[in-house]
């Protein structure tokens, strides 16, 4: 009787090893038709196994990462939240499940899920891993470094955790810690063996050299890359944003074709390429890249959003229609923002501003809910140098310090045409929105090194010159550092209608200045950066010149020549015609500049009134701000 028992379990046993090992052969098998591009008789093989086997880990797992791959995100997460169901003490799913959470830009939602792994395994080297990864990407450089420190204490030898560490110090600006990192991986034995590695690690370390504004160092690095690796994308890419960085877009656009006429499909260069175009002047190659772009991928909405500044798609009805028509709750956060500013901007243009209004509080508000807004922080750091008693320096080299003028002011304020008008005198070199002023205060020991960190930084990026434009609006900040340690310097403060000014940022998509997307926070910081001037300007009026946008509008002689005069120029007829300035612009206004002088934004807000309640209900609340408005 027992050894009849024994007998049947050890069938039973084998019986399930070759169902097994079928199984696994049939996977396999879908694996290979899925890399051969046959997605379909892959997924055929998988729906087959799935009706029989719909408890297997092994098939289940392979299912889940073969939608991922097909970016059918929906269906992958229902897969790998049924195998955190079964399998609940695997860690596997919950990685992959938040890994598709965070390309969603669901990082809250992402975060619990790791949080429930963690909890099964705290000591589970991937898994800490990821989430240094979530954290890294949701830009939260500081909790990305606490674990990944934690996952390289559990395998100090591990290069794919130390390859992320050095990216992490790159973004928090510690560029020596990265590149000390990368140095030492370089050196490795192991690395010389592996491509995808020594790939890596190159690219870094360009990148590391390229934020610390050594071209050359990272320029050398990217080429011998090339030379290796000639089908290599990223080389191609970095190398053109480097040439972009240094202004040289012709450059830049050289580079980006080289990389199409080896890897024509690789879309990437091609929004590059549209780009650079746009900023430099080159409108209707922009729009036609775009255009292209879209003709490839019809739900590449970035694509849309950009020609929806620069083109009417009079020509191009179908792909109008497409977008007017498109559901915007069935895209991922990333699309929805881009198609909903996109349709903002022609209802906008077709002077419906209910709808574009609708559609412009649907993009901000998505934006939002994924960006954590830096109004607080931008607000004490002003306050912090408010507040400090700074004396003049006795430093005798800041004689030099005539050679600067620094626009300062809200973003979307005029200021870039006002450098459009100043570089078209041949004695300046417009900088554009350069980080030099705030990197040398955070870099010297006291403020009498400012200056000459700053002069530094000038002569590294940029050819020898009379007279530079620094173009970074927030150094409004620093009007006190300016005055005292700049005592020749020229400060002009960009002023524009509050609403229109208001509205025209909240319009703007700026990625890189997050309080821009809440109306209150705008409003906000409008009615402090606008104190602080005042207050600047009882304690250094001398130095600093107050441009109105809409008095240009109205009156551009006037205006200018006053300008001019105040900067002790000689006056030129050019001046007047900013429009014909062949110069690169990277800026959200580098489309608009190439335009004759125009009115039809000035008060523009008064169409979006009802958006904009609670703007004004804040801009009222400083008296002086209260009265432009109601003029």
């Amino acid at each position: 009787m027992f050894k009849t028992f024994r007998n049947y379990n050890v069938k039973e046993n084998k019986l399930n090893r070759l169902k097994k090992i079928d199984l696994l052969k049939k996977i396999e098998e879908a694996k290979i038709k899925q890399k051969a591009g046959n997605s379909l008789e892959a997924n055929q093989i998988f729906q087959a196994l799935l009706k029989s086997n719909n408890d297997s880990f092994d098939l289940l797992y392979a299912y889940g990462l073969f939608c991922r791959d097909l970016k059918n995100f929906n269906l992958a997460k229902r897969v790998f939240l049924n195998l955190i169901n079964k399998f609940s003490l695997s860690i596997n799913p919950y990685i992959l499940l938040a890994e598709i959470l965070k390309i969603e830009n669901k990082f809250k939602d992402a975060e619990k899920v790791l949080l429930k792994a963690i909890k099964i395994d705290p000591n589970h080297g991937d898994l800490l891993y990821n989430f240094a990864l979530l954290y890294f990407a949701s830009r939260n450089f500081d909790y990305a470094l606490v674990f990944i420190d934690k996952a390289i204490k559990l395998s100090k030898d591990n290069i794919i955790y130390k390859l992320l560490k050095s990216e992490i110090y790159i973004n928090k600006f510690h560029i020596d810690d990265a590149i000390f990192i990368l140095e030492d991986l370089k050196n490795n034995n192991k690395i010389k063996k592996d491509n995808d590695k020594e790939i890596r690690i190159n690219i870094l370390l360009a990148d590391a050299f390229l934020k610390k504004r050594k071209y050359e160092e990272a320029e050398i690095i990217l080429l011998k890359l090339i030379k290796k690796y000639q089908r290599l994308e990223l080389a191609y890419l970095n190398l053109s944003i480097l040439y972009s960085d240094r202004n040289q877009l012709s450059k830049s656009i050289e580079i980006i074709k080289k990389g199409i006429n080896v890897s024509p499909n690789f879309m990437h260069f091609y929004t590059n390429l549209a780009c650079f175009y746009r900023n430099s002047g080159q409108l209707e190659l922009a729009i036609e890249t775009n255009l292209l772009i879209i003709s490839r991928n019809k739900f590449d909405f970035n694509s849309f959003y950009e020609l929806s500044g620069i083109y009417d798609f009079k020509n191009h009805k179908n792909e109008l229609n497409f977008l007017l028509n498109t559901k915007l709750e069935n895209l991922n956060p990333n699309s929805k923002i881009y198609a909903a500013f996109a349709i903002s901007n022609l209802f906008h243009k077709q002077g419906k501003f209910k709808e574009s209004a609708k559609y412009l509080k649907i993009a901000n508000d998505e934006s939002i809910k994924y960006k954590k807004s830096d109004l607080s922080m931008k607000i004490k750091h002003t306050e912090f140098y408010r507040s400090l008693k700074i004396k003049n320096s006795n430093n005798k080299n800041l004689k030099n310090s005539s050679d600067y003028i620094f626009i300062v002011g809200m973003p979307r304020s005029g200021s870039t045409l006002l450098e459009n008008i100043l570089s078209l005198n041949p004695e300046v070199t417009d900088m554009g929105e350069v980080n030099f002023l705030e990197e040398s205060i955070k870099e010297s020991k006291d403020f009498e090194d400012v200056y000459d960190s700053y002069q530094k930084k000038v002569i590294n990026q940029f050819p020898s010159s009379i007279v530079y434009t620094d173009k970074n609006l927030f150094n409004y900040m620093y009007c006190a550092v300016i005055s005292n340690f700049f005592p020749k310097a020229k400060i002009i403060n960009c002023i524009r209608n509050p609403l229109d000014n208001i509205l025209s940022i909240y319009k703007a998509n700026f990625l890189k200045q997050s309080f821009s997307f809440s109306l209150t926070d705008i409003s906000s910081l409008y009615v402090h950066y606008f104190e602080t001037m005042e207050e600047y300007k009882i304690k250094y009026g001398e130095n600093i010149y107050d441009y109105c946008y809409e008095d240009l509008i109205e009156n551009p002689k006037n205006i200018i020549t006053g300008i001019i005069n105040w900067l002790d120029w000689d006056w030129d007829e050019k001046y007047l015609s900013p429009h014909l300035n062949k110069r690169n612009v990277h800026t959200a206004s580098s489309a608009q500049i190439r335009k004759k002088f125009y009115s039809s934004s000035i008060g523009i807000w008064k169409e979006y009134k009802e958006l904009l309640e609670p703007a004004i209900e804040i801009i009222k609340t400083n008296k002086i701000l209260g009265e432009k408005i109601s003029q």
